[in-house]
Parts: C-alpha cells; sequence; structure tokens
C-alpha cells in the first residue's frame, strides 16, 4: 500500500514551484427530497452508534488492561458486526461515514491529552444539531456550480443555494479547488446544511515590510459591550444585542412548550419552532459579524485587536450572556481569516495590557479606573478621555510598536 505524502510533504514540494496548499471551508444550504433527509438522518444515527461504540470500548479495554485499543483494531471488529443480520442497518449509510465517526473519537482524546478540550463525552440524539462527516475517495464529492448541487456518498446530487458571493466568484475565477471531506447538518428546526473542506493550490505571496505601512492605514479597535467596536479614529458601532432583542419572543415560546404534552405531536412543533428562533438568532449575529469584519480587513493594511481572554470573562454570572451574546470570538476569527485571504496583517496585543487605564497622552496609568466609569480626567496632564477611544488608541500604539520590534 503506497503512503500517502502528508501536508508538510507536499508543501515542500510545491513550494519549489513558488505554490502552497490553501485549505478553506464553504457551508451552503441543502434543499433535501424527503428520502435524502430521512438517509441523513439514519446515516447521522449510525455514525453516533459507532462514535459511541468505539468510545465505550476504548474506555473498558483501558478499565481492562491499561492499554488502549487502536482504531484499525476496532475498525475490524465493527466490520464483522455490521455483518451481524441485527446490525444490518449499519450498512445503510456511507461507509465513511462510519470511519469518520470513529477517528473523531481518535481526535477528542488527542485534544484531550492536549489540554484543549474536556474528556471525551457520548454523543446524545437530544441535542439541537446532529451532524455526521464523509470524505472524498476517488472523486465522490463533486460541486456543481452552475446547476447549483453537490454530489454526496449514498445520497446522490443534493439540490443546494449558494451565495450570491460564492457564485459571483466562480464566475469570476472557477472553482479550482478539490473537496477533500463533507460534513452534514441538521438543525432543530429541520434545516439541512453541508459544511465542505477544500483544497486548493495557491501561488506563494512575496513578503511584505509591514513597518513600511503608513500610520493611517493601520487601526486599533477595542471591543466593548456598550459599543460593539469602538476604532482609532473614532468610531463607534453599536451593539445590536441580537439575544437580548428576542428574549422576550423566546420566553413566550418556551411558556408554550411548558404547557404541551411532552412528546406529542404539538411538543415537537413548538420544539422546532424554537430551535427556529434560536437559529435565527445565530444568522443574524454572524452575519453581523460578516459584514463588520470584511468592511475592517477592506479598509485597513493592519488591525490590531486585543487577545481577549473570553472564556474566563463569561464567569462573571452578570455579564456572561452579554458577552456571549456579542461575540467576539467569532469576530476576531473572522477578521484573521479575511485579512489572511487579502494579504492584510492582524496584531494581538496581549491581554494584560492596560488599554484604557492608561493616558495616550502622558502615559500615566489610572489604577483606580473601574468598569462603570466611561470617562475620565488623566491626574497628570488633565486631559479628559473617553474610556474606549483612549483605549483604542493606546491599542493602535502598542500594535505599531510590536510590529517593529518583530
Amino acid at each position: 500500500m503506497v503512503r500517502r505524502k502528508t501536508v508538510v510533504e507536499r508543501n515542500k514540494e510545491l513550494e519549489k514551484e513558488g505554490k502552497k496548499l490553501l485549505f478553506y471551508g464553504m457551508k451552503i444550504r441543502a434543499i433535501t427530497t424527503p428520502a435524502q433527509y430521512q438517509l441523513i438522518v439514519k446515516s447521522i444515527g449510525c455514525a453516533r452508534f459507532a462514535y459511541n461504540a468505539y468510545l465505550a470500548e476504548k474506555q473498558k479495554t483501558y478499565k481492562e488492561t491499561k492499554k488502549a485499543i487502536s482504531y484499525s483494531a476496532f475498525k475490524k471488529d465493527f466490520v464483522v458486526l455490521k455483518k451481524n443480520p441485527a446490525y444490518e442497518w449499519l450498512s445503510e449509510p456511507d461507509k465513511f461515514a462510519l470511519e469518520c465517526a470513529m477517528e473523531q473519537v481518535d481526535d477528542a482524546y488527542d485534544r484531550f491529552f492536549k489540554g484543549q478540550t474536556g474528556y471525551p463525552k457520548f454523543k446524545s440524539k437530544h441535542t439541537s444539531k446532529q451532524s455526521y462527516s464523509t470524505k472524498e475517495t476517488n472523486g465522490n464529492l463533486v460541486i456543481d456550480f452552475e446547476k447549483q448541487r453537490i454530489k454526496i456518498p449514498k445520497l446522490g446530487w443534493i439540490n443546494v443555494r449558494f451565495s450570491k458571493g460564492q457564485i459571483a466568484s466562480f464566475q469570476e475565477s472557477g472553482f479550482n479547488g478539490k473537496v477533500k471531506a463533507a460534513t452534514l447538518t441538521v438543525h432543530g428546526s429541520q434545516q439541512t446544511h453541508i459544511s465542505l473542506r477544500i483544497e486548493e493550490v495557491v501561488s506563494l505571496r512575496e513578503e511584505t515590510d509591514w513597518t513600511t505601512i503608513p500610520n493611517e492605514k493601520i487601526i486599533g479597535c477595542d471591543l466593548g459591550l456598550t459599543h460593539f467596536l469602538i476604532d482609532s479614529n473614532g468610531n463607534k458601532i453599536e451593539n445590536p444585542r441580537h439575544l437580548k432583542n428576542s428574549l422576550g419572543r423566546l420566553a413566550m415560546l418556551q411558556r408554550r412548550l411548558k404547557n404541551k404534552i411532552k412528546g406529542s405531536s404539538n411538543y415537537k412543533k413548538q420544539q422546532q419552532q424554537i430551535a427556529k428562533l434560536h437559529l435565527r438568532i445565530t444568522n443574524t449575529r454572524k452575519d453581523f459579524l460578516h459584514k463588520e469584519s470584511r468592511k475592517l480587513v477592506n479598509e485597513n493594511q493592519i488591525i490590531v485587536l486585543e487577545d481577549l481572554n473570553v472564556k474566563s470573562m463569561i464567569k462573571n454570572r452578570r455579564l456572561a450572556r452579554s458577552i456571549s451574546d456579542v461575540g467576539w470570538s467569532t469576530f476576531v476569527t473572522f477578521v484573521k481569516y479575511k485579512a489572511d485571504w487579502d494579504h492584510k496583517k492582524i496584531v494581538l496585543i496581549g491581554r494584560f495590557f492596560a488599554s484604557s487605564k492608561k493616558c495616550n497622552g502622558c502615559e500615566e496609568k489610572n489604577t483606580l479606573l473601574s468598569l462603570s466609569d466611561r470617562t475620565w480626567v488623566c491626574s497628570k496632564c488633565g486631559r479628559e478621555h473617553d474610556r474606549d477611544l483612549n483605549a483604542a488608541k493606546n491599542i493602535k500604539e502598542e500594535g505599531i510598536r510590536i510590529l517593529a520590534e518583530t
């Protein structure tokens, strides 16, 4: 059997030609037929069974022998299990869906031992989002932009809705990537999405001397709750508070659910309405973050942001819901990948940098500044500061300093 080359090995070969591999994702709304939807649900159930079976076997084997069972050893036993007449339903979905589910167990353990996540848990069928993944082999994953459809193993061609941006990009430069994997997700509202992992060979870019970028093309951004973003030029973007504005309707729908008989048809319909509202809140938030991150990247060459420790910040029970609603981490992620695509620079400053407490004029530190103080006067130079604007200016200057050093 010929060993596949790793990404690092392939990049070394492509580097000689002035190229490299680029991996990115694409999420698309799927319009399935009733038969396709039922097979997707069955595939999710089979993948969940394979995941839980492998996880249970790993835990049982380690408890009895203090040794870990390997993926290849369990896969052989699982193939035998599929031939059992009692488990013939495991042969209905795509076989790669079951393999990917078992590989996810090993991945979960790897991330646990690296300290990235908690101990692996069993999957439940009662969560609002259910999914399964499959991988490319011999061209079994295909995108057809012209007819707006995607070919998935066992499901055949599925009609999808590409965004206007995706269609415009395809018409302008064509689709030069190769689909390597796909994840099909069914939401509680019964909406189905397909997430694709795409590999593309692109040309290497020339290195840029970022210290030569003029200051007007550099912007510092302070993220907040009253205002979503305050930049060093004095612009302020209001926080849309997507979840807070929908709490009234959400509470009403949940009260109605409480009065339904659990497990009844009306109970399930009410659950779908609640899931649909949650999905709408998520989509409006993402739409806002996408638009603001795109505008920020388009208008600036260098963007300086704070490295916020959101995981610790949401432990504050008074602010946890507001911090989760505003979506800082997602926004930073969007800015990072958009900047990388457009060959822009992102500078992250340390999370312990006193951006709000330091006077932007004389650099005197106001140690008595509290969270409720929105304006303050420097005791040394007498300047009056808008807390957020002062922080944004300090963030920009710290970013310029870091650039000069690196």
